[in-house]
């Protein structure tokens, strides 16, 4: 009996498999490269080269070939699917700060704002502890304006505590952030956040505490 086309390729397909799970890479790569002339997606075909790789534990390689696959996918504005892959390099490789970067500003083209916080908020966070200050206060600027008054104030406390511990920043630019804290709050309204927030910097810094409370009052 004749195999058809479709049968040809399932049995291709079960024999990349088989290689995988036999820890054949070279066979792997040569079964899975004669596969790929079949697949009529560049993007998907660099995708799924990056799993096998990853698959043998080849993290560079991988990363390469995931990399390719969302330029692609960006290049023919599939932003969703360029995404999905940014978010499996942040896992892969948490201290590139390209992919973290790159899956912010991909949400944001996608108009999914609460994406856009939740990695807005998690790069703010890994540049703070990779002592970054100014990228963070960068990003902090960048996107403070992606949720509501309740976000704003959250990114900036973030970012006043954080630079609180660092001894070369000046006050002056810290009190910018604790104004933008204020302020949200106060457009927010909601004074108990406030109070919560003033209670904590007269803990942290009594000078700034002080800056702040006339701020408030005047």
């Amino acid at each position: 009996m004749k195999q058809d086309g479709t049968d040809k390729y399932s049995i291709a397909w079960f024999k990349l498999a088989d290689c995988i799970a036999r820890g054949e890479k070279e066979r792997a790569i040569g079964v899975f490269r004669l596969l790929s002339h079949s697949l009529d997606d560049n993007a998907l075909s660099q995708q799924l080269y990056g799993d096998i790789l990853l698959s043998f534990n080849d993290k560079v390689a991988a990363q390469e070939r995931y990399l390719k696959a969302a330029e692609m996918y960006q290049e023919d504005d599939r932003l969703l699917e360029a995404a999905a892959v940014y978010e499996h390099l942040v896992a892969l490789a948490p201290d590139q700060l390209l992919y973290r970067e790159k899956l912010v500003e991909l949400y944001q083209g996608l108009g999914i704002g609460s994406k856009v916080r939740e990695y807005a908020t998690a790069l703010l966070g890994y540049l703070l502890d990779k002592s970054d200050w100014q990228k963070a206060v960068e990003i902090a600027r960048m996107y403070d304006s992606a949720g509501d008054c309740a976000f704003t104030a959250r990114m900036h406390e973030k970012l006043v505590f954080a630079l609180v511990e660092i001894k070369n920043v000046l006050p002056d630019t810290i009190m910018i952030h604790v104004k933008k804290v204020i302020d949200a709050w106060q457009m927010a309204h909601d004074e108990r956040a406030l109070k919560e927030f003033m209670n904590k910097l007269e803990v942290c810094d009594e000078a700034l505490y002080e800056h702040a409370q006339k701020y408030i009052t005047d």
